[in-house]
């Protein structure tokens, strides 16, 4: 008889006390594999990928998601020039990859923040950074202090692309225009590289919350057998 293909996930008697810990199946040998509480992982291996999983004492996958995911998300970043990670849900160009790119965590946040203050009352990063901001459209409204960083850091942005506007200026290009401009096909390849890697962490959060995938003999942990930290 065919057996399900899912791996039985069954309450430890800690999760019974009170607790809140709960056990899956190896798919592989039957070992038990305590996945502590299942929500807390969750909530790590979304923080930082891998992180849940050291949590639950499975280091071995833990360091390979992190080494992984993390590197790959760092290795788009790199190869878009350090643009292809931000977030904007303006109507003219929303930012639909970002949505994949949370997935990677903590690591993407960054460009939340950025736009908030950029598009909020300060009309400029934190910091008047340019990291993870968002790019600038026609005719928006940026702070002086953001003006200047861009004139004096962009080599494709001089000062006659922004007008006075007291206490701000307005900007007259299209900065997303100019980014895949310079970057050509990288800028595709980072934004895909960014994005892969945070899908492929929303599938390490649920091997968190809900253990490896696979078929098990039993849907009981037997007695006699440890939870097994390196699966």
């Amino acid at each position: 008889m065919a057996h399900p293909a899912r791996t039985p996930v069954v309450p430890s008697p800690a999760a019974s006390a009170g607790g809140g810990r709960t056990v899956a199946i190896s798919p592989d040998d039957d070992s038990v594999i305590d996945l502590c509480n299942p929500w807390v992982a969750a909530l790590l291996a979304w923080c930082v990928p891998g992180l849940g999983h050291f949590y639950q004492g499975r280091r071995h996958k833990g360091g390979i998601f992190l080494g992984a995911i993390l590197g790959m998300f760092l290795a788009g970043l790199w190869l878009g020039g350090g643009r292809v990670v931000y977030a904007s849900w303006r109507p003219a160009e929303p930012r639909w990859a970002f949505v994949c790119q949370a997935g990677a965590g903590l690591v993407a946040m960054p460009a939340v923040f950025q736009s908030m203050q950029l598009t909020g009352v300060a009309k400029q990063p934190v910091f008047a950074s340019t990291f993870m901001a968002p790019p600038l459209q026609p005719g928006q409204i940026v702070s002086r202090a953001y003006a200047d960083r861009l004139v004096a850091g962009d080599p494709d942005i001089d000062a006659e692309q922004f007008f006075d506007r007291p206490p701000y200026r307005q900007f007259r290009g299209d900065q997303l225009s100019i980014w895949q401009r310079r970057l050509g096909r990288w800028f595709e390849f980072g934004t895909l590289y960014t994005m892969l890697a945070g899908m492929l962490n929303v599938l390490a959060i649920y091997d968190a919350f809900a253990g490896p995938l696979g078929t098990a003999s039993s849907s009981e942990p037997q007695k006699g057998k440890d939870p097994e930290p390196g699966r």
